[in-house]
């Protein structure tokens, strides 16, 4: 089951394509864009906690606000504006693939801060995966153009990413839930952009041009489906193994370009899914490595 939450968020986030091009129509911006599913997540998942469990929105120490600074701010708004700015700077599909080297920033700095093993399967499997991030893009399809500031931003957004399972990961193992982890997220980030944007114009725009509906849509979609179910399955799943088997994200994204936006249906394409959809099975084949603290805990903690 967590392999499978993991991969319904991966779903979820390579549906953000269609809903982006259909709201940039209505000359909304990138830190717009970002903004309404920020507050939109925020509003909708402090009612779900208000109805399922008001205790949950306490926090168990003052010091644990950092952990969601991290989920919010240097993950969610860092990550996402950085990679919306690489895709206007440099191809979508190097921006992608430099995106999907995350699950290798997340392995390494797994191995430094929660003691995870570095075996010769997770090697193979970053491998594959990002080779078959870069053929599903098309990055081996023609000559590309990398800027410096372009390569930057694309780096960025890929340590944005990343961070989100770092710092989800410390967030669990001072048992909050998923719910309050992914709310306390979007209120942070939510709250910092409102200082990048002007909130009242916004709600103005959205009101003007009828998009309520597809907003809302978007938000709940694309961010706090995803984000739930990514953070549920991190709580039964080392960081590593979770970021890889989300990189499903980029091959949905490729099924819908061609099914959505008739794009072409290419050897590259074809070989890049099969790559990205082996590793994850490599991932999830053999006998299972001993569980990680965070499960051990919960374990123990459901038994008494």
């Amino acid at each position: 089951m967590a392999y499978l939450w993991i991969i319904i968020a991966g779903v979820c986030w390579g549906l953000i394509g269609i809903f982006t091009k259909a709201i940039t129509k209505f000359g909304f911006t990138e830190m717009e864009m970002l903004f309404i599913k920020g507050i939109v997540s925020a509003i909708f998942l402090f009612v779900l906690l208000f109805v399922k469990d008001k205790k949950s929105f306490r926090l168990k120490k003052k010091g644990d606000l950092f952990y969601f600074v991290g989920t919010g701010i240097l993950s969610f708004t860092f990550f996402s504006w950085c990679y919306l700015k690489a895709i206007n700077m440099i191809s979508i599909g190097v921006a992608a693939v430099l995106l999907y080297t995350a699950p290798t920033i997340v392995m390494l700095l797994s191995i430094i801060l929660f003691k995870e093993k570095m075996t010769k399967r997770k090697g193979v499997v970053l491998l594959m995966t990002l080779c078959g991030c870069a053929l599903v893009t098309g990055v081996f399809g023609g000559r590309i153009m990398i800027t410096p500031l372009g390569l930057l931003a694309g780096m960025g957004s890929a340590i944005g990413y990343a961070l989100y399972s770092i710092f989800g990961t410390f967030a669990l193992r001072r048992e909050y839930n998923s719910l309050t982890i992914s709310f306390y997220t979007f209120l942070l980030a939510s709250v910092f952009m409102s200082f990048c944007v002007n909130p009242i114009h916004v709600v103005q725009k959205i009101t003007e041009k009828g998009q309520w509906p597809l907003n809302i849509v978007f938000a709940v979609m694309t961010t706090v489906v995803p984000y739930l179910c990514y953070t549920k399955g991190l709580s039964k799943l080392p960081a590593s193994k979770a970021s890889v088997t989300a990189t499903i994200e980029p091959v949905v994204a490729a099924i819908l370009g061609i099914v959505v936006f008739k794009e072409s249906i290419t050897v590259s394409k074809i070989g890049g899914i099969l790559l990205v959809v082996g590793a994850v099975v490599l991932m999830n084949m053999g006998k299972m490595p001993e569980a990680v603290e965070i499960e051990e805990t919960l374990e123990t903690r459901e038994e008494q």
